[in-house]
């Protein structure tokens, strides 16, 4: 008996820890097939990203470290002024087309093997950077060498920072429906094993489940900096972190909506007598007004006069 006990405590536990980590990995593979694969949505997400305000200074402070250096006495007299300016120039309809590159580069870089370096490219804002550089330098006369230092392009991550995730990435779209399932089946079987203590078995689904939008929840805080960490250049690693933070943005108001659903399930099913109550009299409420009250049958035939009976008058005797 004992035995059978521990065994059946075994398999309960490790029902409940597959079919916790199966919906993780579900709501990642819905993730992954609403946002990564999701063109649209990722153009959004990558695009907003770049156009914070953090990124841009991230890369103006990258491109001005470049067009000065070895000259740091003119980067500590215009360096901040130079990063400003060129910070509001990469916001502007002239850096359109190469964020719109850097877009198409990063959907590539995730969702394909034929991985190549994510660039942004400063050919079309060269000239008015060049502009901006002569009008703070101020009649500078190594002008000429600042211009001609400034580079076509800046790479924002190397080909192989990160490993090639694109083959797990759309394994998980055939994936996710298997998840669902696992995760939906192992619930199940626990609460089945233990139906005899269902509300018991109920609280503890719903507490896993709870634990799991936890985890994704401070999933967002949590991840963005190691992915940053990977990027060699510092300047550069705000850009990385803004990115992954759109993109986690959506996978934590998935969990977010699921943390509220359960809590919200799990308060009215611990309510459930209560609830059951009001309905039963709810119900007796209807049913009452719903039963005709019963009427007098009025009858139709005309009503009979019934007239008193009279003694006969004694007649006089003459």
């Amino acid at each position: 008996m004992k035995t059978n006990s521990w065994v059946i405590k075994t398999i309960s536990v490790l029902l409940v820890l597959i079919a916790s980590v199966s919906l993780f990995l579900a709501q990642s593979s819905y993730w992954i097939n609403h946002t990564v694969f999701n063109q649209q949505n990722f153009s959004s997400l990558v695009t907003g990203a770049l156009l914070e305000p953090t990124s841009r200074d991230a890369i103006a402070s990258q491109v001005v470290d470049t067009a000065l250096q070895n000259r740091p006495v003119l980067t500590k007299l215009i360096g901040d002024r130079a990063e400003k300016l060129v910070s509001s120039l990469l916001g502007s309809d002239f850096s359109t087309q190469a964020i719109n590159r850097v877009v198409n580069a990063t959907y590539k870089y995730l969702t394909t093997p034929d991985r190549q370096d994510i660039k942004i490219e400063l050919a079309g804002i060269t000239t008015p950077i060049s502009t901006i550089l002569n009008l703070v330098q101020q009649g500078d006369s190594n002008v000429a060498q600042t211009i001609d230092s400034i580079p076509d392009e800046i790479v924002l991550v190397q080909s192989s920072a990160f490993p090639n995730l694109s083959g797990a990435v759309s394994t998980m779209l055939w994936l996710g429906p298997l998840f669902w399932l696992l995760a939906l089946v192992g619930f199940g079987i626990y609460i089945y094993l233990y139906r005899k203590r269902y509300a018991m078995a109920v609280y503890i689904v719903g507490s896993s489940i709870v634990v799991v939008a936890l985890i994704g929840i401070f999933t967002r805080p949590a991840l963005p900096p190691p992915v940053a960490s990977l990027i060699p250049i510092s300047n550069l690693r705000p850009v990385i972190e803004n990115v992954s933070d759109a993109f986690l943005e959506p996978f934590q108001m998935q969990m977010i909506i699921m943390l509220v659903v359960t809590l919200v399930a799990l308060l009215i099913f611990s309510q459930r007598k209560l609830i059951a109550g009001w309905i039963q009299k709810l119900g007796a409420m209807v049913a009452r007004e719903s039963v005709p009250a019963p009427t007098k049958v009025v009858s139709s035939k005309p009503a009979t006069i019934t007239k008193k009976a009279t003694k006969p008058k004694a007649s006089k005797k003459k």
